[in-house]
């Protein structure tokens, strides 16, 4: 069985021909992200590893968030982490429901605990369109988050659940499911992917 995490795009360009930078015009009136489309590989941006979101969210971080899941839903995908989008933020959101009608959030997540039993299985990614990793994932893992208030929650999750929260922590960290090898994690694939710098650049520190 195949676990499709993701689905196929168009290839990136010039980054200021498809988005506007968060923040405020000329004016002092707000500008919304109109950045269309997903960082993939093989650009070297996927390997940043993401920073911790600080508290209360700030309205560029509230707008990410909200765009993030209109991303999600647009490419058909189940999770997006916020570097696809190119912040490099700890956030990601996922709707694993049949109808793809309840999306959660994720700030900060941290795995705290997993089951003994995994599973290896195929997964693909929309931020390698075409390709997909044989990835080994816990079937049940149980994850520490903060919500959009920064309240603290601690939850099991499971099946297909736990594999995609697997999958979008992986991005979090500068990871894809095609550096996994049989189903491990390979730091010697990792490092012989070849990753070239594009003309994205992080928006998160602007």
């Amino acid at each position: 069985m195949k676990i499709l995490i993701g689905g196929d795009l168009k290839p990136i360009n010039k980054v200021n021909e498809f988005r506007r930078e968060w923040g405020e015009s000329e004016s002092g009136s707000p500008i919304k992200i109109m950045y269309d489309e997903i960082v993939k590989y093989p650009d070297v941006f996927l390997r940043h590893k993401s920073k911790e979101v600080d508290f209360p969210l700030d309205d560029k971080t509230e707008r990410l968030i909200k765009w993030m899941q209109k991303m999600m839903y647009k490419n058909h995908g189940i999770g997006l982490a916020a570097i696809q989008v190119g912040y490099e933020r700890r956030i990601f959101v996922m709707d694993c429901s049949r109808a793809g009608q309840n999306p959660e959030i994720f700030i900060n997540p941290v795995i705290v605990g997993h089951s003994d039993e995994s599973l290896t299985d195929f997964e693909g990614c929309l931020s390698a369109p075409g390709k997909r990793g044989e990835v080994r994932r816990y079937l049940r893992i149980i994850l520490k988050y903060q919500d959009e208030k920064g309240e603290e929650h601690t939850k099991t999750f499971y099946n297909l659940a736990a594999r995609c929260i697997q999958h979008e922590m992986d991005h979090l960290d500068g990871k894809l499911c095609i550096d996994y090898e049989k189903g491990e994690y390979s730091r010697d694939k990792h490092k012989s992917q070849t990753m070239v710098e594009s003309d994205f650049r992080a928006k998160s520190d602007t």
